[in-house]
């Protein structure tokens, strides 16, 4: 990956954003993969500011691309669009790259990747967007949500949702917030690892970190980085879990004590982050199952069990389009923690904005529900379904728990309560009329819908 001419950390962006474009791959996929493992430590936190501002600031830099190239973005080679975002991205958003090197080695990336002749093409637009600094509000449209689209890169129709949900400062406040990088978080694992072996790790390695807001378990790393690869990751002391997900968990889980032998059934548990919390925090007797349709995922899930030392779980590959198999003996909880649009993660993962349509958004709605529908007889009245998905939008939300009810009058919210058992105040999540729309903005995790149902016990049996 050397090269005289260009840094390691700008060929590695380059080769990872032809990668998420051509491949239709996950940047967080492609940002682990082992070629960028002898990166510099320096070149590596590089490489993933410059990728995933890039694809955070996409149809932004289009924009000056073709105000200063005075020719479609589309007409260009691809080796030239990924340059130009490159460089524009470091001119623009990156303060500490000087803008002769952001130029320089933006030029040299196309002769790098066989495109000499587009070198000089390169160095004008580059040199323009210097000379210019901010464009002129007359270039940017009149129109409130167009102007809003272009300036946070993020797709009208998104914005229109929750322009329509929450008013147009709300949603500029999300769409701004989206295009920041979030903060690490992750919880310890005293099952692999004492906790002062860990600090002593993170104190060696310059890591500070603060509890979370919501979740005992979360740490927030407010200096420094945790790589993938990191010893403490690799050996299972850690796991790597959004604070939101975490409090996923810690509202299925509960009760957390007692003698009494309760069962759960995760249904959509791959990659395994959720029930491996539950697991954890439930007592030793409960009765833990991890389902997915998916064997890939299932091995995934797998591996994280073997190395988060959790083998008391029992995993199983189920299709819930081939039927429910336990309705004839029901858990006492469930968690239905749903495929979904993932319009909720766009900090972590930008090129979903650019991925993802109204069309899909209202197809994952329809399985969403679907997979409500199937499981309800498999819960005991009595019991528990805790639904969620890592989403900003109603219909994958707010909406599909209403209509599951409208359905299902044996179940209640329960959310608040859940809440307040766990001890968290609902007031800091309330947001919606059924269950919580957790935001960015407003509470520093990933966008997430959660949703605890009660369901009620007959005269008869209670």
């Amino acid at each position: 990956m050397r090269n005289n001419t260009v840094s390691p950390a700008r060929i590695a962006a380059f080769e990872a954003l032809v990668a998420i474009a051509t491949e239709n791959a996950a940047s967080a996929a492609v940002l682990a993969n082992q070629r960028f493992d002898s990166l510099a430590r320096d070149d590596h936190r590089l490489l993933q500011e410059l990728t995933l501002g890039v694809l955070r600031r996409q149809s932004w830099l289009d924009f000056l691309i073709t105000r200063y190239g005075q020719r479609p973005v589309a007409s260009l080679d691809p080796e030239v669009i990924f340059a130009l975002r490159l460089g524009l991205y470091q001119l623009r958003f990156l303060s500490r790259v000087p803008p002769h090197a952001a130029i320089n080695e933006s030029v040299n990336l196309v002769k790098h990747f066989r495109k000499r002749s587009a070198a000089p093409f390169v160095n004008a637009i580059l040199r323009a967007s210097q000379r210019e600094g901010e464009p002129p509000d007359s270039c940017l449209p009149a129109d409130p949500v167009r102007r809003l689209s272009l300036v946070t890169s993020h797709p009208t129709w998104l914005l229109n949702n929750w322009i329509k949900l929450w008013g147009l400062e709300e949603a500029t406040a999300l769409a701004t917030h989206n295009n920041l990088t979030p903060r690490q978080v992750f919880r310890h694992n005293p099952l692999v690892v004492a906790r002062e072996r860990l600090d002593q790790w993170l104190t060696e390695n310059n890591i500070v970190t603060c509890p979370g807001r919501f979740v005992p378990e979360a740490q927030i790393v407010e200096q420094g980085s945790i790589t993938p690869n990191s010893l403490p990751v690799r050996e299972g002391w850690i796991y790597l879990q959004e604070e939101s997900s975490q409090l996923v968990a810690r509202l299925a889980a509960w009760p957390t004590s007692g003698n009494a032998r309760r069962s759960l059934w995760d249904v959509c548990a791959a990659p395994g982050g959720k029930i491996s919390l539950i697991a954890q925090l439930r007592p030793q007797n409960s009765l833990n199952v991890a389902t997915d349709n998916s064997w890939s995922r299932l091995l995934t899930m797998k591996s994280l069990l073997r190395r988060q030392r959790l083998d008391g779980i029992h995993t199983a590959l189920i299709d819930l389009r081939s039927g429910v198999p336990f309705i004839s003996q029901p858990f006492d909880d469930i968690l239905v923690d749903a495929p979904c649009s993932g319009l909720g993660t766009i900090r972590k993962n930008p090129e979903i904005k650019w991925r993802v349509t109204p069309d899909e958004v209202k197809a994952h709605g329809e399985n969403q529900l679907a997979i409500l529908n199937k499981v309800a007889d498999a819960l005991s009245p009595g019991g528990t379904l805790t639904y969620s998905v890592c989403s900003t939008e109603k219909i994958e939300g707010e909406g599909v728990i209403e209509r599951f009810l409208t359905t299902h009058p044996e179940f209640e919210d329960g959310t608040f309560q859940r809440l307040e058992q766990i001890g968290v105040a609902p007031a800091l999540l309330a947001s919606t009329t059924r269950g919580v729309q957790m935001l960015p903005h407003r509470h520093g995790s990933e966008g997430f819908f959660i949703c605890t149902l009660l369901k009620r016990r007959t005269d008869r049996q209670a």
